[in-house]
Order: C-alpha cells, then sequence, then structure tokens
C-alpha cells in the first residue's frame, strides 16, 4: 500500500526536483562559459567587483547554517521528546529549502557575474 502523501511532502518534493535541476542547469553553463574565459582576465573582474564576492558570501553562509541545523535538526529528531514539534512543523524540510535557495541563489550570482564577464570580452576582442 501506498503511504499518503499530503501536499506539503509533494510541494517539497517537487520543489527540491526543480531546484536540483535549476542548480545542474546553472553549473554546467558557468563550467561552459568559464572555460572560454581568460583566467587572470576573471580574477581581476571578481577582485574589481567586490559586491558579487559579497553576495556570495552571504549566500554560502546562509547554504552553510541551513545544512548545519538541518543535520541538527535530523539528529535531534531522532533522540530527543521534541521530535513530534520538528516533524509536525516540517522544520527539516523548511531547512533543507532554506539551503537549496541560497545555493541557487550564490550559484545565480556567479552565472551573472560569467555571463557579464564573458559579454564584454567578446565585445573587447
Amino acid at each position: 500500500m501506498m503511504p499518503e502523501l499530503n501536499f506539503f511532502v509533494a510541494f517539497v518534493e517537487l520543489f527540491n526536483i526543480n531546484a536540483s535541476l535549476m542548480i545542474m542547469i546553472l553549473c554546467v553553463h558557468v563550467i561552459f562559459r568559464t572555460n572560454k574565459l581568460d583566467r587572470g582576465f576573471l580574477k581581476a573582474r571578481l577582485f574589481l567587483n567586490t559586491n558579487v564576492l559579497q553576495q556570495m558570501w552571504i549566500s554560502m553562509s546562509i547554504a552553510g547554517a541551513a545544512f548545519a541545523i538541518n543535520s541538527l535538526l535530523k539528529l535531534v529528531g531522532v533522540h530527543l521528546i521534541i521530535k513530534d514539534f520538528i516533524y509536525n512543523y516540517h522544520l527539516v524540510e523548511f531547512s533543507q529549502m532554506i539551503f537549496l535557495v541560497s545555493f541557487i541563489y550564490a550559484v545565480f550570482i556567479w552565472y551573472q557575474f560569467i555571463n557579464k564577464t564573458n559579454n564584454k570580452e567578446l565585445s573587447s576582442a
């Protein structure tokens, strides 16, 4: 017999699938675009644009914190009395969604930076 799938669980599963696909597509684009660029030029543009580094640092910090919270909630949910509270309010799923959104944002910032750099290099050539 199939387990009952409520709306939130179905939403989280679909969100995970879409987020994973988006991360893979953006990463493949970044890898292909980065291979075409001069490494020195890319480092110089990144060094001059501190806004990109700051946004990536913040989003990756949020992703790391969400990953740590997710792992902690899974550990606490197994061994402590408050596991009903954790699973009734879907805290594990929320922390997973926060991780995915912030990681997608970091990859998207890098994707935008690479596209701007690639377009400027092609137009100056």
